[in-house]
């Protein structure tokens, strides 16, 4: 009896053993952060806009009243895009691949000396997507600026394009989704407001592709960002 106890305390010992490594040693810790340590793991990417989502969903996307930056309210309503305005300016027609798209104007306190501009565009591909955002954001890479995080699989902000003063662009594109955001005038060269907007109106588009309402506000994402 005695044998018996001991041969099975050692296998209860081996099993726990091999439980132990396969659930350690399989995949790395957070405090790892992979083969070699040394950084934390990241969490993981937002999904891609991949969806051919309706053109009921872009317009929701767009930040309303009471969900964008405090002091801004919509000029008029939201809008469908027509096509040659989803690519870079001064094009008369629709870039290649484009399905559809909405856009948004917005004055600060009630005046139109500063306005802001919100412009979304579907795409048949990424492929597409990433051809018209490379045209977006210009060819003035002195002026371009990283955001502090990411908005999608790439993200870019401009300070003062062109001849421009105190405004900020932001562009983004998440798989088959362009995003471009325009405040001109205002900011003092400042893209926290411009990158709350990009964001935010990313994240409701995500929303609702999940099948879920779109409830992301810009001011939302710029208290985040500020912490």
């Amino acid at each position: 009896m005695s044998r018996i106890r001991v041969t099975l305390a050692a296998a209860l010992v081996g099993i726990a053993a091999l439980t132990s490594c396969s659930s350690s040693g399989d995949k790395p810790t957070s405090a790892s952060g992979g083969p070699g340590g040394g950084k934390p793991a990241t969490s993981p990417a937002p999904k891609p806009i991949t969806k051919n989502l309706a053109q009921a969903d872009l317009t929701q996307a767009l930040l309303g009243n009471g969900e964008t930056l405090s002091g801004w309210t919509l000029h008029g309503s939201k809008s469908v895009t027509d096509g040659q305005y989803c690519d870079a300016r001064g094009n008369d027609s629709p870039p290649k691949g484009w399905i559809r798209g909405s856009d948004s104007s917005y004055e600060y306190n009630g005046s139109t000396n500063n306005m802001a501009f919100v412009h979304i565009c579907l795409f048949d591909t990424p492929e597409d997507a990433h051809s018209t955002y490379m045209r977006w954001k210009g060819t003035e890479p002195s002026k371009e600026l990283a955001p502090k995080r990411p908005v999608g699989d790439e993200s870019t902000m401009v300070i003062n394009p062109g001849l421009s003063e105190d405004s900020v662009y932001g562009f983004s594109r998440s798989g088959r989704i362009n995003i471009r955001v325009k405040i001109d005038g205002g900011n003092g060269g400042d893209p926290s407001g411009a990158q709350a907007m990009l964001t935010a109106t990313l994240k409701r588009l995500q929303q609702l592709q999940d099948g879920e309402p779109a409830s992301v506000t810009a001011t939302e994402e710029l208290a985040t960002a500020r912490k």
